[in-house]
């Protein structure tokens, strides 16, 4: 593929599509979901009610990210094909939220958010494929960074969707109407010829018919499986941050009105990670190097988190925060450039990169597990930013067994 194969139309749409996905998911994650706990908790209590819910739509995501990477790889023997992928998933999804929408009890809350994490994986998983297919390895620090900026960009849209529709039900039809829209323009542009396949990539051959084929290249590295621990570990520290933010802010620093400062810390937060990442992106791809931007980011994480352990009033949240935000954009900014040169092949890049996205969704599902009894009874939240920030550390810690990666 050449340089000007980017084109600033696919790019768009691929951020597009991406900050689609992260509405569907971070408006209920961050807003939506833990005031409707809130109100259907009865006496299982909110933090369990949310533990359970999320924990259960986790499980969904890493059975179902590595599925779809499957199906879009046995789909594009010839040629790369994703886009069905994305049109079913964001169906499934829009389903999902409309689910939510009706539930009238927990059980209903769960089957709801299933549907969403099931069907949102499908995009997710095309479209991380898709910079596979379309970028070369020296330009997807840049690319892999705009792909970060527009997942947190997702978060924020989400988040001010949720809060303008007062925290209510009624923001979960609106997010079903946002991301098909969002989604629709990656949705309609042609596929990719092979004849435009990345240079480092080797030509699918029209020979490779069935998924057998596609299992066969289905067998991770070394480097591969250690920067999926570092993966996981980062989006760990994320999740963490994130799971009970909304509760922290009401019950641990004592806020009145927590929903609208959920808002103002992702705000803030998606400004600073645009410009880590953008400006970390850039420059990891001049250097070419990106395991030193992993050690500043987690350095980062760890002093936000620590900050919110020791001092829970808003001012020193508020630079917690920030400095979260800085460690986040970061990682995200070599996340895709180090997760792709990992691939043990291009035959399976849809596969394999559904596996690595099990690294960041199996936190989804582990933070509430984690979070819960810290919060209920094992030292509240300082507790669970002290272990958050030990987390960071830890995967710094891994970064010298990631070989053949600079």
């Amino acid at each position: 593929m050449t340089r000007n194969t980017i084109s600033r139309g696919w790019l768009a749409a691929l951020l597009l599509a991406t900050g689609g996905v992260f509405v569907g998911w971070f408006g209920p994650i961050q807003i939506l979901l833990p005031a409707q706990a809130q109100a259907l908790s009865g006496d299982l209590g909110k933090e369990a009610l949310l533990a359970l819910v999320t924990g259960i739509g986790a499980v969904a995501s890493m059975i179902a990210n590595p599925l779809w990477g499957l199906l879009s790889d046995r789909m594009s023997l010839v040629r790369p094909r994703r886009r069905p992928v994305v049109v079913a998933g964001v169906a499934i999804g829009a389903i999902g939220l409309v689910v939510l929408f009706l539930a009238p009890d927990p059980a209903w809350m769960i089957v709801g958010w299933v549907l969403v994490q099931l069907g949102l994986n499908g995009p997710f998983a095309a479209l991380i494929a898709m910079i596979a297919d379309r970028v070369p390895a020296e330009r997807r620090g840049l690319v892999g960074s705009l792909f970060g900026i527009a997942q947190v960009a997702g978060v924020v849209l989400g988040t001010a969707v949720a809060v303008a529709f007062e925290e209510s039900v009624v923001g979960y039809l609106a997010i079903a109407v946002a991301v098909p829209l969002l989604c629709a323009a990656i949705a309609l542009l042609p596929e990719l010829r092979i004849a435009n396949a990345t240079p480092d990539a080797a030509r699918i051959s029209p020979e490779r018919r069935g998924i057998r084929e596609v299992l066969a290249t289905v067998r991770p590295t070394a480097t591969f499986s250690w920067a999926w621990i570092i993966r996981l570990l980062v989006n760990l520290v994320n999740a963490l941050v994130l799971v009970y933010l909304y509760y922290f802010l009401a019950d641990g620093v004592g806020l009145d009105d927590p929903g609208t400062w959920v808002l103002v810390l992702t705000l803030g937060n998606v400004v600073l990670t645009a410009i880590a990442a953008g400006v970390g992106g850039v420059w990891s791809d001049r250097l070419a190097r990106r395991k030193v931007f992993v050690v500043a980011g987690g350095v980062s994480l760890a002093l936000g988190a620590a900050l919110f352990a020791a001092f829970p009033v808003l001012p020193i949240v508020l630079v917690g925060s920030l400095l979260v935000a800085i460690g986040w954009g970061l990682y995200v900014s070599v996340d895709v450039a180090i997760i792709t040169q990992a691939l043990p092949s291009d035959r399976s890049t849809g596969s394999m990169l559904g596996i690595a996205n099990i690294a960041s969704a199996a936190p989804q599902a582990l933070a509430p597990l984690i979070a819960a009894p810290i919060v209920t009874g094992l030292g509240g939240y300082p507790v669970l930013y002290a272990v958050t920030g030990a987390v960071a550390l830890l995967a710094i810690a891994c970064l010298p067994r990631l070989h053949q990666v600079a």
